[in-house]
């Protein structure tokens, strides 16, 4: 968590806004899931998460499904003389959600990971991994 304040990946969210009024705020559940090949956690945010019946998934209005299939992925790469991958390392934290979205994507957390310190608001600056849109566009919740 401490990795993705310090990158910028989320903010947290100012004291004069901590009371927003206009409807559009929504706290997300996470937690980490420890692989134990990988040695490492990884975060997790719940964005199927249900409160009082809807859930922030159901508010976003999905985009059609752009995901290649597997087997038009490996067509495709044998067309070619040169084929170049690469690691996608944190590529949905290089979307921007738009700043009057943000809000959407508040979660819970303590000041540099101690536990002893009051909880403190923050909000993601950048795409989640798990929600359904491509980009975020939100219906009125």
């Amino acid at each position: 968590m401490d990795d993705m304040i310090a990158k910028g990946y989320a903010v947290k969210v100012p004291n004069e806004e901590l009371s927003c009024s206009d409807g559009k705020v929504w706290y997300l559940p996470h937690h980490g899931v420890y692989h134990p090949k990988k040695l490492k956690i990884r975060l997790v945010f719940d964005c199927g998460a249900s409160y009082q019946g809807t859930t922030l998934n159901v508010q976003l209005l999905q985009g059609p499904d752009l995901t290649s299939t597997l087997l038009g992925v490996i067509t495709r790469f044998r067309q070619e003389e040169v084929a170049i991958i690469a690691n996608m390392e944190a590529m949905f934290h290089q979307v921007k959600v738009p700043d009057e979205d943000a809000d959407l994507l508040r979660f819970l957390w303590w000041p540099s990971s101690d536990i002893s310190q009051d909880l403190v608001e923050y909000r993601m600056t950048m795409h989640l991994f798990g929600d359904v849109t491509q980009l975020c566009q939100l219906r009125s919740l």
